[in-house]
C-alpha cells in the first residue's frame, strides 16, 4: 500500500462540495483504500487542503485524475511516491 498527500485548492474543492465523480465503491475498485480529509479547514477558499490518500499506486494515480490535478510539482512527487511503492512491490491491486 502506498500513501500520498494531495494539496487541493480550497476554492475548487469546497465549491464542488468536496465531492468527486466516484462513489466509495468506485474508489475501492480503483485501488483507493482510504481518504483522510482533515477537519478544521474553514471556508477560506484560498487555503490548500491536505488530502491524504492510501491505496495502490494505480489507485493514487486514479485519485489524482479525479481531482483534476495539474500542479507539476505534485505530479512529479506523486510519480516519485508511486515509483518507490512499485519498487517495494506495492503495485498489487490486492488491498486486503
Amino acid at each position: 500500500m502506498a500513501e500520498f498527500t494531495f494539496f487541493v485548492d480550497g476554492d475548487g474543492f469546497f465549491v464542488g462540495g468536496g465531492e468527486l465523480h466516484a462513489t466509495e465503491e468506485d474508489l475501492f475498485d480503483m485501488g483507493v483504500h482510504s481518504v483522510d480529509i482533515p477537519a478544521g479547514y474553514g471556508l477560506d477558499l484560498g487555503e490548500r487542503i491536505p488530502v491524504r490518500v492510501k491505496g495502490t499506486p494505480r489507485g493514487l494515480r486514479a485519485y489524482s485524475r479525479l481531482l483534476g490535478l495539474r500542479d507539476q510539482v505534485q505530479l512529479e512527487e506523486l510519480d516519485r511516491a508511486v515509483t518507490a511503492a512499485e519498487r517495494r512491490g506495492e503495485w498489487t491491486d490486492d488491498i486486503g
